[in-house]
């Protein structure tokens, strides 16, 4: 088995490289876009089945080199694992490359290509599947550092002020930024939304005085930095009416998309608030929302204004704002 890189300027090339040395036989085991020097270069990564070569004839035209039994044992076994790694179903055609190229998840975009299936059928199919995120009373805003969770919370409780007529309070348990505590007390008397401060240890006495709210939107600390995923975990084994919202990044790369998802993915997360939503003109990077395993969307936020930048993510909205580019690939 002959495994080796390409380069070329752009995937054209570089799969012309392939086609010239290894011909038509030849198997792309990967691809991705590299930066180097300030130069953007395509990579692929093919391999090719080599003729066997008896031992006695390598040793002749290499001459200084003489292999062992065991070696030759551990050069069979790797073999026999390219072999199998190879028989994978892996999307090998052009249009799977175009569209990794374009920044869609790999993942995603082999999916389309098994199901044969249009882009539009895709992301119908998928949002039909992930339904319509219900509105608990008790909603924990959990995210990373950064992502506009505090902000968007004060939309959200605006939202459901003047589209359902409903009393709101805002419990913020992130009080490690002294600074910025100030500010959002501020926001709180402008707004005209009871707000309260509290430690962890305080919250669940707090819930029992929240009867006469119809929503309480709470505002959690960094994951990893303020609070830790025992602790939210700790928090919902004593009170399982708790219920979750991801607070996600729109510019966020869906390979820390995921991984975050794998730490909190124990815990009841009914939606994902979407932010950052201005930022992106094109779907593409975004798609990996669309995978099974990731809880549908609930609101989108597309800009700083308060409340206005805030949608409520209608699978009407949802099926344009994801085929955003798609139609035309």
């Amino acid at each position: 088995m002959k495994i080796k890189r390409f380069r070329g300027k752009n995937i054209t090339e570089a799969l012309s490289k392939v086609k010239e040395e290894f011909g038509e036989e030849a198997v792309i085991l990967n691809s991705e876009r590299i930066t180097e020097d300030k130069e953007t270069y395509y990579e692929i990564t093919a391999a090719i089945e080599e003729k066997e070569i008896n031992l006695s004839e390598r040793e002749k035209r290499e001459g200084e080199y003489s292999f062992q039994e065991d070696l030759k044992k551990e050069l069979m076994e790797i073999k026999t694992l390219l072999k199998k790694a190879l028989n994978l179903n892996q999307p090998e055609n052009y249009e799977y490359l175009k569209w990794i190229e374009r920044g869609i998840p790999p993942f995603i975009a082999k999916e389309v290509i098994e199901e044969k299936i249009s882009w539009s059928e895709y992301v119908f199919k998928k949002l039909k599947e992930k339904g319509v995120v219900p509105h608990s009373k008790v909603q924990i805003y959990i995210g990373e550092a950064g992502v506009g969770k505090t902000s968007n919370i004060f939309k959200i409780a605006t939202w459901y002020k003047s589209q359902r007529k409903a009393k709101v309070l805002i419990i913020s348990l992130d009080n490690y930024k002294i600074e910025a505590i100030f500010q959002v007390k501020r926001i709180a008397e402008l707004l005209e939304f009871d707000f309260k401060i509290v430690d962890l240890d305080e919250f669940p006495p707090i819930l029992k005085l929240g009867t006469n709210y119809d929503y309480i939107l709470v505002d959690a600390p960094a994951l990893g930095r303020g609070i830790l995923i025992e602790e939210l975990e700790e928090l919902y084994y004593k009170m399982p009416f708790l219920r979750f919202q991801w607070v996600v990044k729109a510019t966020e790369h869906y390979f820390w998309g995921l991984k975050t998802w794998e730490k909190i993915k124990k815990l009841p997360v009914e939606g994902i608030l979407l932010t950052f939503a201005d930022k992106i003109v094109l779907s593409y990077p975004i798609l990996w929302l669309l995978d099974s395993q990731v809880p549908p969307i609930n609101f989108i936020s597309t800009g700083e204004r308060l409340p206005e930048d805030l949608i409520r993510a209608e699978n009407s909205y949802l099926l344009k704002f994801f085929l955003r580019g798609l139609e035309e690939t």
